[in-house]
């Protein structure tokens, strides 16, 4: 029933109700009204819906925004964040897309304060698929930006803030505030598919077929962990990059890099400008290890660079790096152990140097390093049930120390659980993947975990690689795709045809694309610990010239 009449470009709201005064929905509509088409109704109507009562009110839901958006073209910054976001999510768009499709577009939140954007393809187009994305780093954004992308393909697509705002790494918001932090840990992407699948149905009359949810970095995290709290929620999962170990990442690997790269007075020990030097090194030690001289290191194991070898001589001050920078330099590259000398988080990888402009050194001079912030605003205000002093030096915490009092906190937020066994028998594919450039959650952390996962499975008479595949991506940086390597490919498509057709990954073709789109690079990747190895004789561009089996150390 419609409850809007459009008059010189305002809005004027009316109370529509059919019972009032015993006016029927044809004595309040308008001639604006009655054009529109019965989907555009009820595209409009679903603000007015009563969405109160999921799950008996604990996902309570109020559509807050409903208008269906025809013919709608992007501008330029969003045309090419959509772009990017759609490889992120591993459902690419051409770069070139700048059109929607039809949709209705929906904004609204899940109790108490988890804002979304949901778009919903005109009912034509629906491919009868739900498509989450998580948020990344700390949330409190709903970015706009992967609905758009989703929509292109054709799927209901949703963002959400993670049920706070903020910006970066910012962890204020969880001052001691115990159910931000639960929606953050796990309940927002449960809720605000519990209110997607009721808006879908309430819109197509149709729930959908199959539901997705993808991400990178905390938004891998997120289909770990739904996969393990909530197996019914999502037939497929894809985890880029993943924060499985969410509270080592932030407080072992982000503040020992953080240790590493700022002096005693908190000031950076390199600068932006070493960085291309320090990557060129270790591409010409390594870059051959793999038979392709291509800028791209494919497995960083093998590298054995030394960055001793960069030590300024006596009396040299350019091109060369002092001490106490190359001794940070070995930090970073080291893993991280524990007082009994076992490594508990490994090092940044061989290859990650292009990224490390940001994540261990400034992007502009009044700044920290990313790897600082994520660090600290953790330690201060989520790790404990109440805030530390705000006084607290974060150089006197110690993870040693400090690790029997994390485990509240690590209990509620880390998805390190190695039992999958419900997400397996619920019929639940994973598709994880991570860049071996990485330089803000090393590959390493990944391996370990899905080693664990493997071999829990095992024991319980389960083959891991039944339902969950992880492809290590080489060149390929965190959540992004502007890394060497090559950064494009549709998970996606491959995960549908593992649930709906049966057909298991046994690669995934990847892409290196130009500023423009095209394609100037492909190569397969295959589920770990395989390889892929050039065959010596063919064009090292093109995937056919790869097969699978392990480099050489």
């Amino acid at each position: 029933m419609s409850i809007k009449t459009i008059m010189k470009g305002k809005s004027i709201w009316l109370l529509g109700l059919t019972s009032l005064c015993g006016f029927s929905n044809f004595t309040m509509a308008t001639p604006a009204d009655q054009q529109l088409s019965a989907e555009e109704r009820a595209c409009m109507s679903l603000r007015f819906d009563d969405f109160s009562k999921l799950e008996r009110g604990e996902a309570a839901t109020n559509v807050i925004e409903s208008s269906f958006i025809k013919g709608y073209t992007m501008n330029a910054t969003e045309s090419e964040w959509a772009y990017k976001h759609s490889r992120l999510m591993g459902a690419p768009i051409p770069k070139s897309q700048t059109s929607l499709p039809d949709h209705c577009l929906v904004r609204g939140y899940v109790t108490p304060t988890i804002r979304f954007e949901l778009r919903l393809p005109s009912r034509a187009l629906w491919n009868q698929k739900y498509l989450l994305n998580a948020c990344m780093g700390f949330c409190g954004d709903v970015s706009p930006y992967p609905p758009m992308a989703g929509i292109v393909r054709h799927y209901a697509t949703m963002s959400h803030d993670g049920g706070h705002t903020a910006y970066g790494f910012d962890g204020k918001w969880a001052r001691n505030n115990e159910q931000l932090k639960i929606d953050f840990a796990y309940r927002a992407n449960h809720v605000v598919a519990v209110a997607a699948k009721a808006i879908i149905e309430k819109f197509y009359h149709s729930q959908p077929q199959y539901s997705f949810i993808t991400g990178c970095s905390k938004g891998g995290h997120a289909g770990v962990m739904a996969a393990k709290r909530y197996p019914n929620d999502f037939d497929g999962v894809i985890a880029r990059g993943p924060t499985v170990n969410y509270t080592d990442v932030n407080l072992v690997n982000c503040m020992d890099n953080a240790r590493a790269v700022l002096n005693d007075r908190n000031e950076p020990i390199l600068s932006s400008s070493e960085i291309p030097m320090i990557a060129g090194a270790v591409m010409a030690a390594c870059d051959h290890k793999d038979g392709v001289i291509d800028g791209v290191i494919n497995d960083p194991r093998l590298c054995d660079f030394d960055p001793q070898t960069l030590a300024c001589d006596p009396g040299q001050v350019t091109n060369c790096l002092s001490s106490q920078q190359v001794n940070a330099v070995k930090a970073l590259y080291a893993p991280s152990k524990n007082a009994q000398g076992e490594v508990i988080y490994g090092g940044l990888p061989y290859g990650s140097e292009p990224e490390w402009v940001g994540w261990v050194t400034p992007l502009l001079e009044q700044l920290k390093p990313f790897a600082y912030y994520a660090a600290t605003e953790y330690l201060k205000y989520i790790a404990y049930p109440e805030a530390l002093d705000v006084d607290y030096d974060w150089r006197d915490f110690s993870y040693q120390d400090e690790k029997q009092n994390l485990q509240e906190v690590s209990q509620l937020i880390d998805a390190d659980d190695p039992d999958l066994r419900e997400f397996k028998k619920s019929g639940g594919k994973m598709i994880v993947l991570h860049g071996w450039a990485d330089a803000a959650i090393p590959a390493y952390a990944t391996i370990d975990w899905y080693e664990n996962v493997d071999a829990f499975m095992q024991s319980h008479d389960h083959e891991v690689r039944d339902f969950a595949r992880l492809f290590l991506l080489p060149g390929v940086i965190h959540c992004g795709i502007d890394g060497p390597g090559n950064a494009t490919f549709d998970a996606i498509s491959a995960l549908e045809a593992w649930i709906i057709g049966g057909v298991a990954p046994d690669s995934l073709l990847t892409q290196k694309e130009n500023t423009q789109g095209a394609v100037i690079r492909a190569q397969p990747v295959y589920p770990y610990p395989l390889q892929a190895i050039y065959d010596g004789k063919g064009d090292p561009t093109k995937a056919s010239s790869y097969r699978p089996g392990f480099l050489a150390p």
